[in-house]
């Protein structure tokens, strides 16, 4: 069959010595060049078929991926121009690691604009194939499917492959915060400790381990009874800093039990002997919880301690996060308002307190079904006579 002519801007078909048909046609890229662009197909109306789709994604202005731009490149400009300037240096310290070490040695030379969903499927089968637990897979893909997201928004391509797939579930462990019995053990065993105030604080108040060493004198007010978290500390790329909370919420104003206050007040006075003993080798940081010497406490020393604290007391092993579910679980236990429990606990959702953080333990779940059986319990005697 003759090839007829096709007038511009149509493109043009024609068929190779192979027998494959090729259509062509003059595109504008996601990158402003303009390129001439071909497709393939067994027959000439299939080719004719993905041409036409070509020609009105052209011209309806839809945007035509670079064949120039590689994952690679595009994930180097994302942590550099997009993501850097909007994210906490740890979550950015988090994409950087996932994407040197996962994404761009593994996916880096495919181009941008034909990486498909099965292929990221398949990848990340290849990873736990690989050994990778779920967590690391997981974060692997958020990684991906966060910059690809931002890839559409700038029409560097039409759709978001990463959000088609799946990523493996992992199966919720059920945390058993310790109970105020246990809490009651702990501090008792570390009284003495220098740090004791450290615990009362994480456990009584439900700060989470970067805001209780993030936090510094000038946000405590023990005259009005008052502390107020407003940043947190965090080690990034090898050093500590200090940076803001994690969400807008987080920032608050807590009112301090007298327990709370008198144990800070203590600490306090401990405190100011470390100074004194130190004279001008103390840094003046002014965080409330220090080393011996007045330097910031790093998080993975803060765990370690937590964990030596248990271990002293004879208590349950359990996570130092588990403190803060702990703290909203007995507080919703108690009866308070699940959104006052949301503010004290910083969360940005009621989802979040009610969801994720309240736990239920087997004794309230034996005294809500004995109230429940109270009510079918065994009748009075009709009156017979």
């Amino acid at each position: 069959m003759a090839n007829r002519k096709r007038s511009n801007g149509e493109g043009s078909i024609y068929q190779r010595k192979d027998g494959r048909w090729v259509g062509e046609l003059y595109v504008n890229q996601s990158d402003g060049r303009r390129v001439r662009r071909q497709v393939y197909g067994k027959t000439r109306k299939e080719a004719e078929t993905k041409l036409a789709d070509l020609r009105s994604k052209s011209d309806n202005g839809v945007p035509i991926p670079s064949t120039q731009l590689t994952l690679e490149r595009f994930l180097g400009e994302w942590l550099e121009q997009i993501v850097a300037p909007r994210v906490r240096p740890n979550t950015l310290s988090h994409y950087a690691f996932h994407i040197d070490k996962y994404l761009v040695p593994d996916l880096g030379t495919r181009q941008l604009g034909k990486l498909t969903a099965r292929e990221v499927r398949l990848y990340l089968d290849s990873l736990g194939r690989a050994g990778r637990g779920v967590r690391t897979i997981r974060y692997v893909h958020a990684t991906l499917r966060a910059a690809l997201e931002d890839a559409v928004r700038e029409e560097l391509i039409e759709k978001n492959v990463a959000k088609l797939v799946r990523p493996p579930s992992a199966p919720r462990a059920e945390r058993q915060p310790l109970t105020v019995d246990e809490v009651k053990v702990l501090f008792r065993q570390s009284r003495d400790n220098r740090l004791h105030a450290l615990l009362v604080v994480i456990a009584l108040l439900g700060l989470r381990r970067s805001e209780a060493l993030g936090l510094r004198w000038e946000d405590v007010d023990l005259e009005a009874g008052t502390l107020t978290v407003n940043q947190g500390l965090h080690r990034v790329d090898g050093k500590l800093q200090v940076m803001p909370t994690k969400t807008a919420r987080s920032r608050r104003t807590l009112p301090l039990p007298d327990v709370v206050a008198e144990v800070l007040r203590d600490h306090r006075d401990h405190q100011e002997k470390e100074r004194v003993d130190l004279a001008e080798r103390w840094p003046s940081s002014g965080f409330v919880f220090t080393t011996p010497i007045g330097t910031p406490i790093d998080p993975d020393n803060c765990s370690k301690f937590v964990q030596a604290s248990l271990k002293a007391a004879g208590v349950r092993k359990v996570r130092m996060h588990d403190f803060r579910h702990g703290c909203v679980s007995v507080l919703l236990a108690l009866g308070v308002p699940p959104r006052i429990v949301m503010e004290i606990a910083g969360h940005s959702a009621l989802e979040m307190t009610m969801n994720v953080y309240a736990h239920v333990s087997l004794d309230d779940k034996r005294d809500a079904l004995n109230k429940l059986g109270g009510l079918f319990g065994e009748e009075a005697p009709e009156d017979t006579e």
